[in-house]
């Protein structure tokens, strides 16, 4: 006795999936293919010459439109299965093979009675002819195929290996992940080390330990984000922020007059969303002093900015320092540049700027198809009034931040800075570097 399986009772009540391909033809492969089940579907009504393939459309042949009027053997086995356990031993073989009935130790519930015996004798029944269904070839190996040993004298259907097939997106990381992972082993590569800091950070490491004066522009609501109701931060030892507070009221031993006024210890306290990444560097450099070594961050920082094509108030910057002695602008330049080519950037251009912390400065724009010149960051040579009182006495620092996101969009190819966040799965699925 047999029953159905779940495919099985499936294709009894929808009907099988060759028969509800007639119902969709006369389309291109490309539409057919992606429709469920259609490689079976495909495959089935093939062998039944029920389609054929033209100019790569699928269209119904005579014998495709003889059978979708009317039942094929293969339904009314479905049927014969479901309500008597049992049908036609060859047909049996070919449900057996597509893994829609299977057999069971069941006994039935109803007794045929001695009249109906005798009536089914003299029923007219529908026979199968032995060319219409081939049950010595194997359409799907399953697991029980595998486990009797039934494949051994059966043969395979054969598949068209260039016949069109669904599209199946392998896993990859997101295009912006992938983009920043390139250039964190560019820079390790380059012989940087890797820093770390603080999200929420205290003015002092963002700004006044940076000799940016406390009334500067960029402490106000309008750049730097305020994080308010969590109390203030904790400054670094006295010794430091003595030094700190000498520089911005006199200029202390830096040869500089400084920014003259009071400087606050209470403004210094205050804790601020991360506006800069040279917050981590002045943080490392305290901590490494005149130790030669390079240094780089790719992380997030905070502004409050209009958002649009190519700005955002929660973005990644790229920052880098590197310690050394007899270090100049042109070795500054000269690692800008090799940043620049790690992207693809063919054309870049510096332009002279000034940052509270570097001296000389300069901004680096990079030319975007769409845009034109784009300003994709800053950098310069530290000033004496923020190493000197971070402890580096003898050598130079190069220092530079780039808006990693601006770089993303020439090396992705997009237009607009938002793309890199994107949930569209297209985009997802096919953006990758622009090499």
């Amino acid at each position: 006795m047999y029953k159905l399986t779940d495919e099985g009772r499936e294709y009894l009540k929808n009907g099988l999936p060759e028969k509800q391909l007639l119902k969709l033809l006369d389309k291109p492969l490309e539409e057919v293919v992606k429709l469920p089940k259609a490689q079976i579907a495909i495959g089935w009504a093939k062998k039944n010459g029920w389609i054929k393939i033209e100019n790569n459309v699928v269209k119904l042949t005579d014998e495709g439109k003889k059978a979708e009027k009317e039942k094929n053997v293969l339904e009314e086995a479905l049927e014969e299965v479901d309500k008597k356990g049992d049908a036609e031993q060859e047909i049996i073989k070919v449900l057996l093979s597509r893994s829609l009935i299977e057999e069971t130790k069941e006994i039935p519930l109803k007794k045929i009675s001695i009249w109906q015996k005798i009536l089914s004798i003299f029923s007219k029944k529908k026979t199968v002819e032995p060319k219409e269904i081939k049950s010595e070839e194997i359409a799907q190996l399953t697991p029980k195929v595998i486990k009797t040993g039934e494949w051994k004298n059966k043969a395979f259907r054969k598949y068209d290996v260039n016949a069109p097939a669904p599209k199946i997106y392998a896993g990859k990381k997101q295009p912006y992940v992938q983009f920043i992972e390139e250039i964190r082993e560019k820079l390790i590569g380059l012989g940087f080390q890797e820093m770390k800091g603080p999200l929420v950070e205290t003015c002092f490491w963002n700004c006044d330990a940076l000799f940016m004066p406390q009334d500067h522009a960029a402490r106000s609501i309008h750049d730097v984000l305020i994080a308010k109701n969590i109390g203030s931060g904790k400054l670094p030892d006295e010794n430091l922020v003595a030094k700190v507070k000498a520089t911005h009221e006199g200029g202390w031993i830096t040869d500089s007059i400084g920014w003259g006024g009071l400087w606050s210890k209470e403004e210094a306290a205050k804790l601020i969303m991360r506006s800069q990444g040279t917050a981590v560097s002045a943080r490392t450099l305290f901590e490494n002093k005149d130790k030669p070594a390079k240094y780089f961050l790719i992380d997030r920082v905070f502004r409050s900015d209009v958002i649009d094509t190519k700005h955002l108030m929660e973005f990644d910057h790229c920052e880098g320092i590197v310690v050394g002695e007899n270090l100049t602008f042109s070795h500054l330049l000269g690692f800008l540049k090799e940043i620049a080519e790690t992207i693809g950037a063919k054309e870049v251009k510096f332009k002279p700027s000034f940052f509270p912390f570097t001296s000389p400065s300069v901004e680096m724009y990079i030319n975007y198809p769409k845009f034109g010149w784009i300003e994709v960051g800053g950098a310069g040579l530290m000033r004496p009034e923020v190493l000197k009182p971070l402890g580096v006495e003898k050598s130079q620092v190069l220092a530079w931040g780039l808006g990693i996101g601006r770089l993303a969009m020439l090396a992705l190819g997009i237009d607009d800075i938002r793309m890199l966040y994107s949930d569209d799965l297209d985009w997802l699925r096919n953006k990758s570097l622009v090499k």
